[in-house]
C-alpha cells in the first residue's frame, strides 16, 4: 500500500515515478510491493505470459484475467496512467536478481475443471458447473436449495437450483465506492442460525469515508436485513469499523447467539511492529470481533471493561484472515494469509494474541524479515503453517450426508495455488492433509448445501459443486 512502499531499487524517470504511485495504489496488494510476486505472479518481466510489448501489456492491464482473479482496470485507469504504469514495470526488469522470482505455481496457466471421476483418499467425486456469477465473493445456501451470492461490485444475487442467476436484490446497503487497491464493496453473506423463523440475512460490505481517499478511508459495516420479493427490507446497520483494505469480514455464528468476523491488518512498516494496529487493543484492525446477533457487545468478551480496549475484540494479532468457521465441537478455526510464506491455520481462543506483525513465519515483500523471533512468549502458534504461501482463503467443515466419510473434515481453499484441500484436524494438529483439486481456479468461498453437496465459487465467477461419483 502506498504509504508503506519502500523506495525503488534504482532512480526512476518522472514517468516511471508516477507509474510507481499508480502501482502501489492498485497492484502492490497482489503482485508485491516491488513487483516480485505475492498472491499474484511477478510482473518484473522481461518476458510475460500474455505478451511483452507495450500494446500487449496495456491490453492485459485494461482487460484483466478473470479466471486468474485479476480484474480489468479499463474503467479505473486512464491511458496515461497505464502508460506510466508500464514505464514503472519496465524500470524494474533490470533490478531482479537470479532466483528472486516466484515459484512455478505463480505462473502456470489455470487447468480445466476435471470432467471425469476424481479420486481422493476416501471418496470419489465429480465436479459440476452450476452457474457463472461475475466478480463473486461469498456464498450462503438457502434452505430450499437456492444460493445467495455476493458480488464485489456491491450486488447480492440468488442462484436457483437450475443455475439461473437472478437480477440484483434491490435496496441492499451500499455507500461510496471503495478506492483502495481491491475496490471490493460487497463481502460476506450468512444466514442467521434461526433463519427459518426470523429470516435474518447478514452482510458485510465496504465503503469509502466521504472526503478521504485511499486505504485510510475504507470502512466495513456489518448489517442485517431480510429479502422480500426481490427487495432488501428491514435493514439494520450493526457496526461500522475502519479497515486498511476492503477484504475479509467473513461471518461465523457460534450457535449461542453470537457472531464473529475478522478485520484485516496487512499494512506494516519495519519501525511500527510493536504499535501496529493488530497489536493495539483500542481498535478493530487485525482483530476477530465478536458481537451478539443484534450487534450489541457480549458481556463476556475478553476485553470488556478494560480501559481503552475496543469491547468487540475476541482475539488479536491477525494479518489477513480470509476464512472463519466453527467445527462440530464448537471450536473456532481461522485461515490467514502471511506475507511471503507463513500462511496459517489457527485455532482461535478468546483474548489470545496471534502475533502479527511481531511474530510470524513469513517475510516482508521487501525481503526483510517480519521479525527475528517467530517463537515468542504470549503468542499463539498456528496449528499448521505453509511456506511458500498458497494464499489460503475460505475454510468450511463438512456436516452433510452425501459424503459420509468426509464428516467432520475441514475443506480449505487457496487463491495462489488454486487448490481445494481436505484436512482432518484435532485440537492441536493436522492429522491428514490432501489436495483434492489443483490449479483449477482461485477458490474464494466454500459452502455445504442442504443437499450435502460441496459448493465452490472462484474469483473467475465459476459456481461449482462436488457430487459423489456414484
Amino acid at each position: 500500500m502506498a504509504q508503506n512502499v519502500p523506495a525503488a531499487d534504482a532512480p526512476l524517470s518522472p514517468e516511471a515515478q508516477r507509474g510507481f504511485a499508480t502501482y502501489t495504489q492498485n497492484c502492490a496488494a497482489c503482485h508485491g510491493q516491488r513487483g516480485r510476486g505475492a498472491q499474484g505472479p511477478s510482473i518484473t518481466g522481461p518476458i510475460f505470459r500474455h505478451g511483452s510489448s507495450d500494446e500487449e501489456l496495456a491490453r492485459s492491464i485494461h482487460e484483466g484475467f478473470s479466471a486468474a482473479g485479476m480484474p480489468g482496470f479499463k474503467d479505473m485507469l486512464s491511458d496515461t496512467q497505464v502508460k506510466e504504469l508500464i514505464a514503472f514495470i519496465r524500470s524494474q526488469a533490470d533490478t531482479v536478481q537470479p532466483g528472486e522470482l516466484g515459484p512455478l505455481p505463480n505462473i502456470v496457466p489455470v487447468d480445466p475443471w476435471p470432467t471425469g471421476v476424481v479420486r481422493s483418499a476416501v471418496h470419489d467425486f465429480r465436479v459440476e458447473k452450476v452457474a457463472d456469477v461475475p466478480q463473486p465473493y461469498a456464498l450462503a445456501p438457502l434452505p430450499d436449495g437456492r444460493m445467495l451470492v455476493t458480488q464485489t461490485t456491491g450486488d447480492l444475487r440468488i442462484v436457483d437450483k437450475a443455475g439461473k442467476v437472478s437480477a440484483p436484490i434491490l435496496g441492499t446497503p451500499r455507500g461510496l465506492p471503495v478506492k483502495d487497491a481491491m475496490r471490493r464493496m460487497m463481502l460476506d453473506v450468512a444466514l442467521h442460525p434461526d433463519y427459518a423463523k426470523n429470516g435474518w440475512i447478514y452482510l458485510t460490505w465496504a465503503h469509502q469515508q466521504p472526503g478521504v481517499t485511499g486505504d485510510t478511508g475504507v470502512r466495513v459495516t456489518i448489517s442485517r436485513g431480510r429479502i422480500d420479493k426481490g427487495r432488501w427490507i428491514d435493514n439494520q446497520d450493526l457496526l461500522t469499523t475502519p479497515s486498511l483494505m476492503s477484504g475479509s469480514a467473513k461471518i461465523a455464528f457460534d450457535g449461542k447467539g453470537h457472531l464473529l468476523y475478522p478485520i484485516l491488518d496487512e499494512n506494516v512498516t519495519e519501525s511500527d511492529q510493536e504499535t501496529a494496529p493488530a497489536q493495539d487493543l483500542s481498535g478493530p484492525q487485525g482483530k476477530i470481533l465478536r458481537m451478539n446477533d443484534d450487534g450489541s457487545v457480549p458481556s463476556d468478551n475478553p476485553f470488556v471493561g478494560q480501559k481503552g480496549a475496543f469491547p468487540y475484540v475476541w482475539s488479536y494479532g491477525h494479518r489477513v484472515p480470509l476464512g472463519l468457521a466453527f467445527d462440530h465441537d464448537g471450536l473456532l478455526w481461522e485461515t490467514e494469509n502471511g506475507p511471503r510464506g507463513g500462511d496459517e491455520l489457527n485455532l482461535i481462543l478468546p483474548g489470545k494474541n496471534y502475533g502479527w506483525p511481531v511474530s510470524g513465519w513469513g517475510h516482508r515483500y521487501d525481503d526483510k524479515a517480519v521479525t527475528p523471533r517467530p517463537l515468542q512468549a504470549g503468542v499463539e502458534q498456528p496449528i499448521y503453517n505453509w511456506s511458500p504461501s498458497p494464499a489460503l482463503s475460505s475454510i468450511r467443515f463438512y456436516n452433510g450426508k452425501a459424503f459420509p466419510k468426509w464428516k467432520g473434515s475441514a475443506f480449505i481453499g487457496t487463491l495462489r495455488y488454486r487448490t481445494l484441500m481436505r484436512a482432518t484436524l484435532t485440537k492441536d494438529r493436522v492429522v491428514l492433509l490432501e489436495t483434492i483439486l489443483f490449479n483449477v481456479g482461485r477458490m474464494r468461498d466454500i459452502q455445504v448445501g442442504p443437499d450435502g453437496l460441496i459448493y465452490l465459487i472462484t474469483d473467475g465467477g465459476e459456481l461449482m459443486r462436488l457430487r459423489p461419483a456414484r
